[in-house]
């Protein structure tokens, strides 16, 4: 079951190999293999089987105290940085992780998380109420600057009360808080990277690991390549594991289906950034090496979606207005955008931000009914010309990766654009990990009109029960919007924000769940994002890979779980 090296094959790179910033599911391929958290998600067979936080780092589940709004929790002794020699993670270390998030160089994109919940990070990061200070003031051209502030500044929500224990006191009761310490953003940091501009290159080729991995060779958009890591202990772990010797990942691989070809032909193992093209998944329903994640559940958890650039001066500032949103609603053929992926096995349309399954999904909620989920170009230009524009008048920018199918997506949604009196200028966006950063959020790029429409995409921070701010909150709460954030329009409607913030201070789940959905329900009604469809991700490895375990996070196979048979 060990030795081998995991071969991977793909086309873009990560969007940045420092946890403070990376948000990107290919992002988090990589990072399972270097990067620990204090909880993450086990690699379960099944959906439901991922749902449930467990400890990494940490030692237990926290203990709470305080009504619910203080967090004690232990790391384990041996969890150690490969540094020279080899130091034990530390609560100073996890603090430090989480004070990085709002760097004014690239801050986190779901920052709104940490300074909702933690007492006096919203103050750490942006100042007392009206001083215009905080972390995001200081220089972000140098790293000393970033490290003296967090060095000279405290956050009374967060205190290591011994060398492995860390305390978070919350602003109120969270239900989702060991959810939100899940996510990478929140992974301890060395003390070491307060040498480097977060997310800079000169980070990428200085990473640390604590993982059963280590980057050993970086090589941007080119090839990544992974080795052992010496100071990682199995008994220290009871997520990950180390079976193979090494992982390689070769990146510039130019389409979905010559990286497919390979993964069959075994030359390589699994794929990287790409899923199976739809003309290859319909030769391989029989295919044992094909899974089409999650697995054992009928809910997808990815949703495609078309977002509208609010903020976009273009056409004289056409997408501020209303109507001229709500007839790019209707006019997307949502059938042909699930067509496009795969059809029934893999997507189906959809008409709400939140996906079924989901806290905040309504039931029969659709603010935009077409007939067969076809779109409808009649209603469009009816709307269109209501809104005071004739067809042909409208130029939009429409961007998109040339990675899997969003090509294919792009032409779909310009026809059916078209069809419904817009013109649509189709911008590839290469290489494909730069399409967030450079241009979604990128507060001057969306200002500038440097886009009016993206095909994007989201897949929930977290599962479960109480799961409807890791949609609502990093897309829609305009209250964190600036660089990094994922609000990629701008958008900020101070009734979703106050229904957000009700549905975050609710006592029961139930009165928490109806703010959500009236929530959800407000953000379709101000038609700023087309959801295209709810997808489920095919992808497939080769004979010699053992023990493929599709990681809903990454929406990939887990590189710690998998082993290479003959090693």
């Amino acid at each position: 079951m060990t030795g081998g090296t995991l071969n991977i094959v793909g086309q873009g790179d990560v969007d940045s190999m420092d946890t403070a910033n990376g948000y990107y599911d290919t992002t988090y391929t990589a990072y399972r293999a270097f990067v620990r958290t204090l909880y993450t998600y086990a690699s379960a067979p099944t959906f439901s089987g991922q749902v449930n936080a467990v400890p990494d780092l940490a030692t237990a589940l926290p203990v709470v105290t305080n009504s619910g709004k203080t967090y004690t929790i232990t790391i384990r002794q041996g969890a150690m940085w490969n540094t020279t020699p080899p130091r034990q993670v530390t609560a100073a270390d996890e603090i430090r992780g989480i004070m990085r998030l709002c760097n004014p160089a690239s801050p986190a994109g779901a920052i709104a998380y940490y300074t909702a919940t933690i007492v006096g990070f919203n103050d750490f990061c942006n100042g007392t109420s009206g001083s215009g200070g905080g972390f995001s003031a200081v220089d972000p051209t140098s790293a000393s600057a970033m490290a003296n502030y967090m060095n000279s500044n405290s956050v009374p929500g967060m205190k290591a009360t011994s060398n492995l224990t860390i305390q978070f006191t919350l602003t109120q009761p969270s239900s989702d808080f060991v959810n939100i310490l899940s996510m990478y953003f929140a992974a301890p940091a060395p003390v070491e990277y307060n040498s480097y501009i977060v997310g800079s290159a000169t980070q990428a080729q200085h990473t640390i690991s604590d993982g059963p991995y280590t980057i050993t060779n970086y090589n941007p958009t080119v090839s990544i390549t992974f080795g052992k890591d010496p100071a990682w202990q199995q008994s220290t772990d009871p997520v990950h594991h180390q079976y193979v010797n090494g992982i390689q990942v070769t990146e510039g691989v130019a389409t979905a289906t010559a990286a497919v070809q390979q993964v069959q032909a075994g030359t390589q193992d699994m794929l990287w950034d790409q899923i199976v093209p739809p003309a290859q998944l319909a030769t391989m329903t029989n295919d044992p090496n094909l899974v089409i994640g999650p697995q054992g559940t009928a809910y997808a958890t990815n949703n495609p979606t078309l977002d509208m650039n609010i903020q976009s001066p273009n056409n004289g500032g056409a997408l501020s207005k209303l109507g001229v949103r709500q007839a790019i609603e209707y006019a997307i053929n949502k059938t042909a955008v699930s067509q496009v992926y795969g059809g029934a096995a893999v997507s189906a349309p959809l008409d709400q931000v939140v996906l079924p399954g989901a806290q905040g999904y309504v039931g029969g909620f659709n603010p935009y009914p077409t007939s067969g989920h076809n779109g409808d170009a009649a209603k469009a230009k009816q709307m269109l010309q209501a809104a005071g524009y004739q067809p042909g008048q409208i130029t939009l920018k429409l961007i998109y990766r040339t990675t899997t199918v969003h090509p294919q997506v792009a032409t779909t949604d310009q026809a059916a654009l078209q069809a419904a009196g817009f013109t649509v200028q189709l911008i590839p966006v290469t290489p494909s990990n730069t399409f967030y950063t450079k241009y979604l959020q990128n507060p001057t790029a969306t200002k500038a009109g440097s886009w009016d429409l993206a095909e994007s995409g989201w897949s929930p921070d977290w599962y479960g029960p109480t799961n409807a701010r890791s949609t609502i909150v990093p897309l829609f709460d305009g209250r964190s919007y600036g660089p990094g954030s994922n609000d990629y329009m701008d958008y900020n409607n101070s009734v979703v924000n106050g229904y957000i913030d009700k549905a975050l201070s609710a006592t029961s789940l139930s009165a928490s769940t109806q703010n959500w959905q009236l929530a959800a329900q407000q953000i379709m009604h101000d038609a700023v994002v087309v959801p295209e469809g709810q997808q489920k991700n095919p992808v497939n490895h080769s004979s010699r890979l053992k023990n493929a375990i599709f990681w809903n996070f990454s929406e990939n196979f887990d590189v710690t779980q998998a082993w290479l048979q003959g090693g």
